[in-house]
């Protein structure tokens, strides 16, 4: 198993951190569609309204290409359409808020005919609407006079000019591979960060912050493994004695947010470090299991081959040994099994128990990661999830789409790593039509 190769191959079919990171081609195809018609919906709409010329510069990370899947199923990804009013409305004395409401207006008219869509909470610099499904459109509006361009928030009008901003990031390297290398670090730190920020509460790292601060750190190495812990840890260097990002343009701070959340954001940028200076000299599957820890189920799923075992293997104690009790689309029980490769039908429930729990610290727990593979659940928006809970816990789990999937059960106490095992579920279709052989004769 060579890490390198789960971050990154240049085979798309391969099970790589870039290749679960990227959003399925039917899911944004329909995303692009949605945009496509809230544009031709707003062109003529604010047109009337603002009695001006309106235009539209998508921006942020559809514009970058550095999107990625929403951490889980009831999570959405962004595309921002930066909305640009072609007159100088602060010499006219057009207040910014009246702007905004303005645009809202014509957002809420556009949800009251698209029953798909319904508008979000107000944000400071924007406003926007969200989808059903997986998908929120986040728009931002600016006037726009010869060189003089201005974001409309509640706060007034403040200079802001993102085109400026992703034509620094695009000319920052300008050798090809640079770039695109710079793109897919930006895509594993954002991955981290949805992971290890998901349910808390705190404000995230931004996206265009990501997106600087691996301009400016990144490292270049032979391995793709390398190139992200090390250029993590210059940017956990960077931001562990001062927490200021300031703008390559116009010199803001690019990580203004609460003190409980820079708090939090710390702590994590902490444990990233620690993560990544463990990693440097640590075996391949060490390095494995700290990875699928880091980036739980985007990452590819790490198995002990059998010529591994367990000596080679310092961090793990002992494998647990997990039962697995199988019932039908009915509920009825079909079989109770230890094996680490079961093959089910769709609709099939798994119950996963731990069974040798007494070879483990008591105030252990246990990592559940599920690692969905395959068209189905990429294009469903679901390619896994994590659930902590104690040794003695049971988890259930549906058996959803087909295709190959796992369930790592990961023991860890105190932070260490104290047990692994990874379970191979393969997902058949709910029933098959088996074909009587007809005899058409001998062949010549």
């Amino acid at each position: 198993m060579s890490c390198n190769l789960l971050f990154f191959s240049s085979n798309d079919k391969d099970e790589t951190l870039h290749q679960r990171t990227q959003l399925s081609d039917v899911v944004l195809s329909k995303g692009i569609t949605k945009k496509d018609e809230l544009i031709e919906f707003l062109r003529p709409e604010l047109s009337e309204a603002f009695e001006c010329k309106v235009g539209f510069w998508l921006q942020g990370s559809y514009k970058s290409r550095t999107l990625i899947k929403p951490v889980d199923k009831f999570s959405s990804y962004d595309i921002d359409i930066g909305v640009y009013l072609f007159f100088d409305a602060e010499s006219e004395g057009i207040d910014s808020k009246d702007v905004k409401s303005t645009l809202k207006d014509a957002l809420s008219s556009y949800c009251q005919i698209n029953d798909e869509a319904e508008l979000q909470k107000s944000k400071n610099a924007c406003e926007g609407i969200k989808y059903s499904t997986f998908l929120t459109i986040d728009t931002p509006v600016y006037f726009i006079d010869g060189s003089n361009i201005k974001l409309a928030t509640n706060d007034g009008w403040v200079e802001s000019d993102p085109k400026a901003i992703q034509d620094w990031l695009t000319n920052y390297y300008s050798d090809k591979a640079d770039r695109a290398l710079m793109k897919r670090l930006v895509r594993y730190f954002k991955a981290w960060i949805n992971v290890k920020w998901q349910g808390t509460g705190f404000k995230k790292i931004p996206s265009l912050a990501v997106n600087v601060l691996v301009a400016q750190h990144m490292k270049k190495h032979d391995r793709e493994d390398d190139s992200f812990l090390h250029t993590a840890l210059s940017i956990c260097e960077e931001l562990e004695s001062t927490f200021i990002l300031n703008n390559p343009l116009g010199g803001s701070n690019l990580l203004t947010m609460p003190e409980d959340s820079e708090i939090f954001a710390h702590q994590k940028l902490d444990e990233l470090k620690a993560v990544c200076l463990n990693c440097i000299d640590s075996s391949e599957f060490d390095k494995g299991i700290n990875f699928s820890n880091l980036f739980q189920h985007y990452f590819p799923q790490v198995s002990i081959s059998s010529s591994d075992g367990t000596t080679g293997l310092p961090a793990v104690v002992t494998v647990p040994e997990i039962s697995i009790c199988r019932y039908d689309k009915d509920g009825n029980h079909v079989e109770t099994t230890t094996t680490d490769n079961l093959t089910v039908k769709k609709g099939d429930s798994l119950t996963f128990t731990i069974c040798n729990q007494d070879a483990f610290n008591t105030y252990s727990d246990a990592q559940w990661t599920v690692r969905n593979v395959g068209g189905q659940a990429t294009d469903a928006n679901d390619i896994g999830h994590k659930v902590v809970g104690r040794l003695n816990e049971s988890h259930k789990r549906d058996t959803s789409y087909t295709g190959s999937h796992t369930m790592e059960c990961m023991i860890t106490h105190n932070g260490v790593v104290k047990g692994f095992q990874a379970i191979h579920v393969q997902v058949k279709p709910a029933s098959t039509l088996r074909r009587k052989k007809i005899f058409k004769g001998w062949r010549r």
